[in-house]
């Protein structure tokens, strides 16, 4: 059946050693020291670091590569990002004079998870570092320095909390490797930004590793610019999920560093399975009602009907169609009816849904995008409940028309009202540039009257 033509669809915080060396001399730091390091003559020390730097330039890769996306446990990774994007990354650093480690990152992602009446947004990052041995200081060593250099800015932090940035108490761990501690901090700035998060560090031998966990929602129908309603996660939250991810990484790069398997593998991917296709079925009772109007708005059409699913409701769609309505004088027009009822196990599922549909129409509402133009939204009254409008202008390699939207709620259910069309030459298709769009107060007409017999039929 025929369908509508769519519209097309930091802060920093990781730190090498040297670059945080002149944040920590001033924060009271001890560990300045890696980079001015050195034994006998200035001389001698120049000739040690040149060689040095040529022996690190030509190492050979890392015995054991770090899976370090298989360092978390999968279940709890699940559990603080759902459905995430994972990503990883290798950084080689071991043909640099002053330090020398090769550090693997991950990422788990998920900025738009829908949940009732908010937008959720998640993220992991993980940093395990591999030091090797550098002149006189030892690969144990380096990675103590670089352990003590991020403990001692979470400490400096902890004393400069001002009015726009917020840092907790740091938090140090006994028990988890060989040092472990986290830090809560937030940042904001007036109503335009508010970003708040908990990173924690920890120490196994030669490997320094980092974990920094963001967790936030809002509001779907809050202004895109403003913090009015966001939620950022608290410090008790943040501190205790980030303890957690630190005790699974030291246990993992204990293992990794032992030459063992990780304590945790990675859940198998299920394999994609398709979308089942709505199935072909006779018009049902509420679209049989709308047969004398349907008549009227796109003639000489009987109407289909297809039932699915789509997410945790079913669906019933019906359209009418006729593209080759005779109009004289070698024009024809396009006319296109659809409508979809969205049944929901309850009324609130149904409402959130609906909440879902208008909240994406704030991204689009008085703008354009390539030949789509989509107009402002329009609160409906007389239309169920919590009804809106909205008039959109296509002019696209699709289609080209003029219709109107409607959404409206009926308890259990949510109705979608489309009528769309255009008149354009004889033997032309409906995305001519010759085609001379529906005039927009008969689309918004139309589209009102099957949405109030729509209602009524239900």
């Amino acid at each position: 059946m025929p369908t509508q033509p769519s519209a097309p669809a930091r802060r920093g915080w990781v730190l090498p050693v040297v670059a945080v060396v002149a944040v920590l001399v001033v924060a009271g730091g001890t560990f300045a020291f890696m980079t001015v390091r050195q034994t006998g003559t200035p001389g001698k020390a120049g000739s040690t670091a040149a060689a040095t730097a040529r022996k690190s330039a030509s190492a050979a890769p890392v015995a054991a590569n770090a899976d370090v996306c298989s360092m978390l446990d999968p279940d709890e990774a699940e559990r603080l990002v759902p459905r995430a994007e994972i990503d990883s990354s290798t950084s080689d650093n071991r043909g640099d004079t002053l330090v020398s480690y090769v550090r693997w990152q991950c990422r788990w992602v998920n900025r738009n998870i829908s949940y009732k009446d908010v937008t959720r947004s998640r993220e992991i990052t993980v940093n395990v570092s591999k030091y090797e041995a550098l002149g006189t200081t030892t690969a144990v060593e380096a990675a103590k320095i670089q352990y003590k250099g991020e403990l001692s800015q979470y400490k400096y932090g902890a004393t400069h909390s001002d009015e726009e940035h917020y840092y907790s108490a740091v938090q140090e761990y006994q028990g988890i490797g060989d040092g472990a501690a986290a830090q809560y901090q937030w940042t904001r700035e007036g109503k335009q930004y508010w970003y708040s998060f908990g990173q924690g560090a920890g120490r196994v031998g030669d490997v320094f590793f980092q974990v920094k966990y963001e967790a936030s929602q809002k509001k779907k129908e809050a202004d895109l610019l403003s913090t009015e309603s966001t939620q950022s996660i608290t410090e008790e939250n943040a501190l205790r999920e980030v303890k957690g991810l630190l005790g699974q990484l030291a246990k993992s790069v204990t293992a990794w560093r032992a030459g063992q398997p990780l304590p945790y593998h990675a859940r198998p991917k299920p394999s994609p399975s398709p979308s089942p296709s709505p199935t072909r079925i006779p018009l049902p009772r509420a679209c049989v009602s709308l047969k004398s109007l349907a008549a009227t708005l796109v003639p000489q059409t009987e109407g289909a009907a297809v039932r699915g699913k789509e997410g945790n409701s079913n669906v019933t769609q019906c359209q009418w169609w006729n593209d080759k309505l005779p109009l004289g004088g070698g024009k024809v027009r396009w006319r296109n009816l659809r409508i979809a009822v969205h049944t929901f196990w309850d009324a609130e599922s149904a409402r959130y849904y609906l909440i879902d549909e208008r909240s994406k129409t704030k991204f689009t509402a008085n703008s354009k995008i390539g030949g789509i133009r989509w107009g402002k939204v329009e609160k409906l009254t007389g239309f169920g409940q919590e009804a809106f409008g909205q008039a959109i202008q296509q002019r696209t390699d699709t289609a080209q028309g003029n219709r109107y939207e409607i959404y409206a709620l009926d308890g259990k259910n949510v109705i979608w009202v489309l009528l769309s069309g255009s008149d354009r030459p004889e033997n032309t298709p409906i995305n001519s540039p010759d085609s001379v769009l529906m005039d927009p107060k008969e689309a918004v007409t139309g589209a009102k009257s099957v949405a109030k017999a729509l209602l009524d039929a239900l």
